[in-house]
């Protein structure tokens, strides 16, 4: 036999498989073709089932992750607006603390820039609150004192008003001392 009886062959086997493989299956093209698109039909379905599932995991995840990033934002702005509270002892000596200091909001009455700190009398006090702002370089950029009265077991927000000039977006510390004494309430 030679290759080309060899190769003649072969096709007639081919072609014999072919006829005998779609001998058993008495389905027309059309229906093959329906079937074939079914059966992609029901694994798209699948698919689509799974990521909804693991989409609506996800997108409680992604909500949870976003919450979380939210209120770390929010517990940050909190932290005194990024400031840095340098209180000095003589505050913890006459039973105060400083827990927040935030840019001060204008009002109708009073249209004065400034700071608001948040003041907490463990006993009762009264005298001058001192307050410096620094800047990121440390230099000092404000300077003023204020009256203070506060009475035991209060907390409330007391006033710092700041020169016009001071941008208080470039205060990044607040020191603040107490000296008591003589103050207006």
């Amino acid at each position: 036999m030679n290759a080309k009886t060899i190769h003649h062959l072969c096709l007639i086997a081919g072609f014999a498989a072919v006829g005998l493989l779609s001998a058993c299956d008495n389905r027309t093209a059309e229906q093959k073709g329906a079937d074939m698109a079914g059966e992609k039909l029901d694994v798209a379905t699948g698919i689509g089932n799974a990521l909804g599932k693991k989409g609506e995991a996800a997108g409680e995840a992604v909500a949870s992750g976003v919450g979380k990033v939210f209120s770390g934002v929010d517990v940050g702005i909190n932290k005194s607006s990024g400031r840095k509270i340098a209180a000095d002892e003589s505050l913890a000596k006459a039973g105060l603390k400083v827990t927040k200091v935030q840019d001060s909001v204008p009002t109708e009455k009073d249209k004065s820039q400034g700071l608001e700190l948040y003041v907490v009398a463990d006993a009762a006090a009264k005298g001058k609150l001192k307050v410096v702002a620094f800047d990121v370089l440390d230099n000092e950029i404000a300077r003023t004192s204020i009256d203070l009265v506060r009475a035991e077991d209060q907390g409330e927000f007391q006033k710092v008003k700041l020169d016009e000039r001071v941008m208080l977006s470039a205060i990044s510390k607040v020191a603040i001392s107490f000296k008591p004494g003589d103050a207006k309430n």
